[in-house]
Formats: structure tokens, C-alpha cells, sequence
């Protein structure tokens, strides 16, 4: 006589199916919130980067009585020497941030005479290939790190020109239609800064479009200078042509075709959820969201206050 029910060996296809089915709807309720804590670090780690930044800036001010220039146009006077580098407020900075040793492999007496940053001169190769983690946002395409052809590095943090387009400069002419903390040959002084620290911007996020396009690049006067012309993420930049590859999220288009009828906006933008960091003179980060108005983000743009401005912190 048979005590009991035979032992059963294995699941039924059906109950198989149906833990698959709840492994598969968990697992699709993980996978936003591991995301969203993903995204949370990559936005603390961007906005720690720009901390560093803003010490930078403070100390190179401290040694030098002025921020560093935003870049040194061919045919400049810069420190009462005729100069040719095209060196980017990057290369500057360097010495402030860690990045020492990386400094030190350009002679500027040299590069300054022959255009070693513009003509991708050996002599700062290192400087313009070499990638540093303090320039990089995690939460933008880790593979889209070079342009123009291969021989510059690009970043996701530029520095505030002002309102544009950016243009080519005269000899030490000014570059913006309104200037911002970082143009050209700039030797701007905490003092110069009347509307306040507090209410001024530093620098900001750009996107790197995966391809050669010339958006963030460091060592050279047309990827390290953004302007407030449009809000967080909004419009299309102006870009030269050949280093104009359009995304999805940094739309472009080619305005001008070399160094010398340079016509660029570029927005601030970023591929953090609602809006961008920001860092103020004052060292401190914040994240403008894509609502501020277009009156408020012009106006932190400017060092001195506009006809008409109205500084609103709560942006």
C-alpha cells in the first residue's frame, strides 16, 4: 500500500513562468532607483570637480591678483609680451589643481611665440591629449573625449564668457557683446566684480557630442568658453563647421568655417535630470534648473550690473 502522493522532482513549466515574470517586474522596479543613485553620485562628483575649480581660481587669483584669462588670442599682448599661444584658461589653472607635472612639460616661451596650442605644436602635446579626471562629468559619454581630428581633449566644464556670439578679437579687443569673467587676454580682479561673487558664474557644464566636434575642448580659444545666451539646455549652439556633430541633447549648428570669423554660442548643458551645476565667484556650486528665466541667467552672467538687470538668487 502506497503511503502518501509521489514526491514531486521538478517546478511545472507554468511556475517557472511566473517566477520569471516576478524576477522580471522586480527587477524593472530596481532598475530606476539604481539608476537614479547612479545619477546622484555622477551629480556629486561633478559638482565636487567644480569645487575644486573654484579653489583653483581663487588661489591662481591669490598668486596673480587677477583669475586667469579665458584665452590668449593670436596676435595678443598678454603680461606686456606679444603672445601667440592660444592657450585656454585650462592650461592656466593647472598648477592650481593638482596637475603640477602636467604644467610643466609646456615652455611657454616657446608655445607663445609659435602658436603651440592653436597648430597642435609638439610642445603641448601632453597638456592637449592628456585627460584629467577633475575635467570630466561621469554623467555625460565617457567615449566622446577628443576632437579636432584627434589632437585636443575635451571637458564638460567651461568657463563664463558672457553673452554672445563669441567673435575673433581684434589685438586685445573684446570678444563678447557683453563680457563675462573669462574672455580674451581677461585679467579680471575680484574687485571688478560688483554685482557680487555670490551672484556671478564661473564656470558651467557642456555636453560632448561623441564624434569630432569642437564643444569643450580645453586647450584651444573655440570649445573652453560657454555663453548665457540661451537657458540651461535650450537652443543650438553655434558651432564652427567640420567640428559641428549634432546630438540629441547639443543640437549645433556651423556658423563660421575658421579661428578668424569665429561667430559661437555655446549653451550651458548637461546630462543631469532638469538643469546644470553652476559655479559661483563666491566657490559655491549650484544646479540651475532648465526654468530659470532667461533674465536671471544673462544676468548672472555679468561681472558688473546691466541696464535694467535684476540679480534673482533663486534660480
Amino acid at each position: 500500500m502506497l503511503l502518501g502522493s509521489p514526491r514531486r522532482k521538478a517546478f511545472t513549466l507554468i511556475e517557472l513562468l511566473v517566477v520569471i515574470a516576478i524576477i522580471a517586474i522586480l527587477i524593472g522596479l530596481l532598475l530606476p532607483a539604481v539608476q537614479k543613485i547612479r545619477e546622484a553620485a555622477n551629480r556629486m562628483k561633478c559638482t565636487n570637480n567644480m569645487k575644486q575649480f573654484g579653489l583653483g581660481f581663487h588661489n591662481y587669483e591669490s598668486a596673480n591678483q587677477v583669475f586667469p584669462p579665458g584665452y590668449i588670442a593670436n596676435n595678443s599682448t598678454f603680461n606686456g609680451v606679444s603672445d601667440n599661444s592660444e592657450a585656454s584658461w585650462a592650461y592656466f589653472i593647472l598648477p592650481f589643481v593638482e596637475q603640477d607635472s602636467l604644467y610643466n612639460t609646456v615652455d611657454y616661451s616657446i608655445v607663445r611665440t609659435n602658436n603651440g596650442f592653436g597648430s597642435s605644436a609638439s610642445q603641448t602635446a601632453a597638456v592637449r591629449t592628456t585627460r584629467i579626471s577633475i575635467m570630466t562629468c561621469p554623467s555625460d559619454d565617457p567615449n566622446a573625449v577628443f576632437a579636432f581630428g584627434g589632437g585636443y581633449i575635451r571637458g564638460n566644464y567651461d568657463a563664463n564668457g558672457g553673452i554672445g556670439p563669441q567673435i575673433s578679437p581684434a589685438p586685445n579687443g573684446l570678444d563678447h557683446t557683453v563680457q563675462g569673467v573669462f574672455y580674451n587676454v581677461s585679467k579680471t580682479r575680484v574687485a571688478d566684480i560688483t554685482d557680487g561673487t555670490s551672484n556671478t558664474a564661473f564656470m558651467s557644464e557642456v555636453i560632448n557630442p561623441k564624434g569630432d566636434d569642437m564643444r569643450g575642448v580645453r586647450g584651444y580659444p573655440e570649445g573652453p568658453i560657454y555663453q548665457h545666451n540661451n537657458t540651461p539646455n535650450s537652443g543650438t549652439d553655434n558651432v564652427r563647421s567640420g567640428y559641428c556633430v549634432s546630438d540629441p541633447m547639443a543640437p549645433c549648428t556651423a556658423t563660421y568655417t575658421a579661428y578668424n570669423n569665429r561667430s559661437i554660442i555655446l549653451t550651458a548643458r548637461s546630462r543631469h535630470t532638469g538643469g546644470v551645476n553652476v559655479l559661483l565667484g563666491d566657490g559655491s556650486v549650484r544646479f540651475a534648473k532648465n526654468s530659470v528665466s532667461l533674465a536671471v541667467w544673462k544676468a548672472i552672467a555679468t561681472p558688473q550690473a546691466q541696464t535694467g538687470e535684476s540679480i534673482d538668487t533663486n534660480f
